[in-house]
């Protein structure tokens, strides 16, 4: 009815009044934690172009609560992007990009003498809009949290004691993971081995896939390669986006505990060679280990066992240390997703695990992980 709008149009002018009066919580806050090697922080904003990046916090003394963006550069003006939040545990909820305003309201009328935790991840986004080129458009970018004056940030609990970072392509980033269909209805970052691998090994994740990024092929929305040998600007391992780097003087910060890589399968479907995918893995290892001194960094084979021969040989060449393994899942993890095209009851197209074969995935990575670092423990 017209009067139940008007209440609505009330409401919603009230909220953003409080808003506009209330206080920002900073994306620099120390108890605002951003999965670590997914975000580029400026002084004023936190930028990320990866599904399953996300940032958690605990609040208080507020009763209300909105996300602040800032407008990437060029930023498209269909949907390119969605966004999933949880407050207090409640159900997710999700946010289409672009968004009709910079304020996105998340609640109000909360209990301001109570504590509050707010997750959001990126869940998915199209692969037509550059990830990697001119701002990158394909980003979403945050400016902080607002709340009531009074409202403050408080150390988050919930934190886990380790930190991990993972390298993949699209079964990274949760791809097909609900079937076949828009990328912005059935891909979901969140349910990928991914979060079952971190849970497994107690760590906080930075999840670093892209959809038909290789060893040495590009990705979708114009990513580098993983590692290109010879041509550091050419390659993303390091690199948040273009030119923006991940390191600081050299290294991960802070230094992750455990580092993985799963690519392979998109050098294979692009007819890359044996000993070109070899190089670039080689190369790959040993500039992981000299950014990651004491992380223990997997090596893996990809779920459907491409190019197998070339990453156990560049494996096998690595003078490396005994804080790098070689894991492959072989035919346990290979059946039904090895053979894009030709679906199969772990993936629709018979390559993307859908969301329980991925989940499931990731616990095993977690035990033989666990398994091989056991084995160096006992040896030393």
């Amino acid at each position: 009815s017209p009067m139940l709008r008007s209440c609505a149009l009330l409401l919603a002018l009230l909220f953003f009044v409080a808003a506009a009066q209330g206080a920002v919580i900073s994306t620099s806050d120390p108890n605002l934690y951003w999965s670590d090697y997914n975000w580029y922080r400026s002084s004023s904003y936190a930028q990320s172009v990866n599904p399953g990046a996300y940032f958690k916090v605990t609040f208080t003394n507020s009763s209300l609560l909105a996300l602040q963006l800032q407008v990437p550069p060029s930023p498209p003006t269909t949907p390119y992007m969605t966004l999933r939040y949880s407050l207090d545990s409640a159900p997710y909820v999700n946010i289409t990009l672009p968004a009709p305003g910079n304020i996105i309201k998340i609640a109000s009328g909360l209990s301001s003498n109570s504590s509050h935790t707010f997750v959001c991840y990126i869940l998915n986004s199209v692969f037509t809009v550059s990830r990697w080129y001119n701002g990158p458009p394909n980003s979403v970018m945050i400016s902080g949290l607002q709340v009531e004056d009074g409202g403050k940030t408080v150390p988050n609990m919930m934190i886990k004691p380790k930190r991990m970072l993972a390298y993949w392509d699209s079964i990274g980033e949760g791809v097909r993971t609900l079937g076949v269909g828009d990328a912005l209805v059935v891909d979901d970052s969140t349910i990928t081995w991914a979060f079952s691998l971190a849970e497994g090994l107690d760590a906080e994740i930075s999840v670093i896939g892209f959809g038909s990024q290789g060893y040495t092929v590009t990705g979708v929305g114009d990513v580098a390669p993983l590692f290109t040998p010879g041509n550091d600007s050419f390659s993303a391992w390091d690199k948040y986006f273009d030119a923006q780097s991940r390191l600081t003087t050299g290294k991960f910060s802070p230094p992750p505990d455990y580092i993985f890589c799963g690519h392979g399968t998109n050098d294979y479907y692009r007819g890359i060679s044996s000993s070109v995918v070899q190089a670039s893995v080689s190369g790959w290892l040993q500039a992981v280990r000299a950014a990651a001194p004491s992380a223990h960094i997997f090596l893996c084979v990809p779920f459907g066992g491409f190019h197998r021969i070339a990453i156990t040989q560049a494996f096998g060449n690595y003078t490396g240390d005994a804080r790098s393994y070689l894991l492959d899942l072989g035919a346990e993890a290979q059946e039904g997703l090895s053979s894009l095209g030709v679906p199969s009851r772990f993936a629709d197209d018979g390559l993307h695990p859908l969301g329980p074969r991925s989940g499931q995935l990731g616990g095993i990575l977690a035990v033989k992980a666990t398994k091989e670092m056991m084995k160096i423990k006992m040896q030393g």
